[in-house]
């Protein structure tokens, strides 16, 4: 629901008054004295009650449910934190000392994430869109900047077909491409290929940008990345409304049109975008005059590289549904939902305030939105998917991206700490802190996995604690955390998976977070390639950490009996890391899954659809009913009834569908290839057009990608069952196992099929030599 403004500042300050007195309760709580025996009754009656809250009615008829179930995770986390600072530092070594406190400053920097997790999604609202203005004199206009560099020109004329076909007065909206790929820099490039390269792509772009009727832009030079490539398109219209610094040339040049939108809708060039995007978008800003910021989310259609090669996709939510789906309806409460660099819409006045986009790290999208924030301005967030877009298809892109954000959240922290920034609102503080500190997971990821180790290895003893405290206050501490986040997030993310996708990140992050903290200023951006085809499988040139750290992890067992051996005092700190370095070693193989790359040849990714339609033979015009089960612009799969199959002659038909909007199409479809499927029978069809055909590929992209109301459909499908934490662990473990067997079994392909080479090698040459001496 949508609060007045009123209301919503009123519920905000009544929950920071009642969190803030409940936290202070609990503080003062965690520090009381207990025995042991105390600590154990009072952390099981505390996780009974758990276990009936986490009945109660979730977000959002249930707040304050949400809440108690919030307070007394809270409690129990705190009051492991207190045992661990007050009762398991002990000084037993030089080196014990130093690796127990940076495990202590890792557990410390969970649990404050933790905590800042909590409040973050404390109180989560959820937007409707408002009704735009029937008279469109009074619509603001839209400037649609769609930035490219290196992308397939496919890629990026599909964004720019779905966003000239919006569904908004023609005159209160262009679309521009910002072609970063076509600079001056880029075409006079010293190397002849990377030149002709530039030239043909620039050329070509400029042909897609005259047959659809929008503007193409470029500059002279690739500086400061997208923030950059955008601003250069916001000063040149800047200097077309200052009539004496007007260049009409330079305007022209830069595919400036007569006016300068009100609002800039930014996409990325492989986020095509539904045709009602400014319709559910642009009310926001006629409702708030100082809003500067309306954030959609960002919906993938393929999987990225965790999901492919461990063949999980649409098996559960995707990884990025927890942030979009859950996380970012929390950071809008507190008015800090920020600017994810595509699929939102900005208002250009308050933008050109800053300068345009920020460019002093290299989350410039964060950035704006930080120092837009601190200027007093507000933000918004649609939780509905309005684009359809492209995650990394390989590891080795997936990491170059995720390295990128961590490097520019920890920019932020350090060189514009939320802390520090005036004008921001403490709450804002906290969700901006949070943001950005949460990047710092790949050093303690690490320090997680390393930790055990140490102790099963070496003896070093970096938790000393009895396996009784570990179960009074460890044990407690671990299942509500995990509780929680399930109860939280359970229908946005599966136990364990965050373990999962962190730990694959970790050892590459690691370094990347390193070279920012020694030198702030030194990251470089790099765009994430896209649309990536693998014709074969292949072991990613990623993986070797992965192995040794198996290696290591199988042989601490082997060391771990022999320190217990020799130092049987050590048993309960043992076993507590056994059991430690067994939970890791079953994410380990989860991500040996992971790096074993799976082939990838599908040039246009398919997304699920249900819906009826009609398939006309041409040479009858007999109708058969059809269901449509899935879609993308290069073809589509339906189903027939088993009953109707044989009036089906050949292979051409014109497919009758319509969409939401009530628009009929009528599209022809080539059958590819078709299977039996029960009583019915699946057909894969391919759209019989010409590429080149620019009307007969708007009317499929319309079709295909123009109805959000699919891509809601496909949200609700996405969304899983909450599984329990054991049934989490099950699963994961499965997929170690699963993952880890695909991985040696392609390894040993690769192999044997080395060796046979070899010795085919080896026979023929022998062969000839039996040949020459006879």
């Amino acid at each position: 629901m949508i609060l007045p403004k009123w209301g919503h500042r009123v519920s905000r300050g009544l929950l920071l008054m009642a969190c803030g007195v409940i936290f202070l309760l609990f503080v003062g709580s965690a520090w009381a004295y207990l025995s042991l025996t105390h600590q154990m009754l009072l952390s099981l009656i505390l996780l009974c009650v758990l276990g009936v809250a986490f009945s109660f009615p979730r977000y959002p008829q249930g707040r304050f449910g949400r809440l108690l179930v919030m307070m007394i995770c809270l409690f129990l986390s705190l009051r492991y934190w207190v045992f661990r600072s007050t009762v398991t530092l002990s000084y037993v070594g030089f080196w014990d000392a130093i690796l127990a406190a940076l495990l202590y400053l890792a557990e410390t920097y969970g649990i404050l994430i933790y905590l800042f997790g909590m409040f973050v999604n404390a109180w989560p609202i959820e937007r409707h869109s408002p009704s735009l203005p029937r008279e469109t004199d009074d619509l603001p206009s839209v400037d649609i900047y769609i930035p490219t560099y290196s992308e397939p020109v496919e890629i990026v004329q599909l964004t720019a077909i779905a966003a000239s076909q919006l569904n908004y007065p023609p005159d209160k909206f262009a679309v521009y491409i910002l072609d970063d790929g076509g600079t001056a820099q880029k075409l006079g490039d010293s190397d002849p290929v990377k030149a002709a390269f530039a030239r043909e792509r620039a050329e070509a772009l400029k042909e897609i940008a005259r047959s659809l009727g929008v503007f193409y832009a470029t500059r002279d030079e690739n500086l400061s990345a997208k923030a950059g490539n955008i601003n250069e398109s916001l000063m040149a219209c800047e200097c077309r409304l200052d009539e004496e610094a007007f260049d009409k040339v330079s305007c022209i040049n830069h595919g400036i049109h007569q006016g300068c939108g009100d609002l800039i809708l930014i996409l990325d060039c492989d986020h095509v975008p539904a045709r009602d995007f400014l319709q559910k978008t642009v009310g926001f800003f006629i409702k708030d005059p100082r809003l500067f910021l309306l954030q959609t989310p960002h919906f993938f259609i393929n999987p990225d590289p965790v999901e492919k090669n461990l063949e999980i996709f649409r098996k559960g939510p995707s990884e990025n549904e927890m942030f979009y789906g859950a996380v970012h309806l929390g950071l809008d409460f507190w008015n800090a939902s920020f600017f994810c660099g595509s699929a939102a819409v900005l208002r250009r006045k308050f933008l050109m305030e800053t300068g345009g986009l920020s460019g002093n790290t290299i989350t410039e999208d964060a950035e704006t939105a930080l120092g837009l924030h601190a200027k007093g301005y507000n933000s918004a967030y649609l939780n509905q998917r309005l684009i359809i877009g492209l995650t990394p298809e390989t590891f080795d892109d997936f990491i170059v991206q995720r390295s990128r954000w961590a490097q520019g959240m920890i920019q932020i922290f350090i060189l514009k700490n939320p802390f520090f920034q005036k004008g921001l609102t403490w709450h804002q503080k906290l969700c901006y802190f949070n943001t950005s500190f949460f990047w710092f997971f790949g050093v303690a990821r690490v320090i997680f996995y390393l930790s055990p180790l140490m102790l099963l290895f070496f003896g070093v003893r970096i938790y000393n604690a009895s396996l009784t405290q570990v179960l009074a206050y460890a044990m407690p501490h671990l299942i509500a955390a995990y509780g929680l986040a399930n109860y939280l997030f359970g229908k946005f993310r599966q136990p364990f998976i965050s373990e999962l996708y962190e730990t694959i990140q970790s050892f590459y992050l690691l370094p990347a977070i390193v070279s920012v903290i020694l030198k702030p200023q030194s990251p470089v951006f790099k765009v994430t390639p896209k649309a990536v085809s693998l014709k074969k499988d292949f072991l990613s040139h990623l993986a070797v950490p992965f192995y040794l750290l198996l290696v290591i992890s199988i042989m601490g067992y082997f060391f771990g009996v022999y320190t217990w051996y020799r130092n049987p005092n050590l048993a309960d700190s043992i076993m507590v890391c056994l059991a430690w370095n067994t939970f890791n070693i079953i994410i380990l193989l989860s991500c040996l899954g992971v790096v074993w790359e799976r082939r990838q040849v599908r040039g246009m990714h398919r997304y699920p659809a249900d819906e009826t339609a009609e398939l006309e033979a041409g040479e009858t015009g007999i109708r058969i009913p059809v269901k449509i089960v899935d879609l993308s612009i290069s073809g589509i799969g339906i189903v027939v009834n088993d009953d109707v199959i044989e009036k089906m002659n050949g292979k051409n038909y014109l497919l009758h569908c319509s969409d939401s909007y009530h628009q009929w199409y009528a599209l022809p479809v080539t059958v590819m290839n078709q299977r039996k499927r029960g009583r019915q029978v699946a057909l894969g069809c391919s759209f019989n057009m010409d590429r080149n055909d620019l009307a007969a590929l708007t009317e499929i992209v319309n079709f295909v990608y123009g109805d959000s109301r699919r891509w809601a459909l496909s949200k609700a499908s996405d969304r899983s069952r909450s599984v329990s934490t054991f049934v989490g662990l099950l699963r994961i473990l499965k997929l170690g196992f699963t993952g880890s067997g695909a991985n040696a079994r392609g390894v040993l392909s690769v192999i044997f099929g080395a060796v046979r080479g070899w010795l085919h090698q080896v026979v023929l040459k022998l062969f000839y030599r039996v040949e020459e001496k006879s």
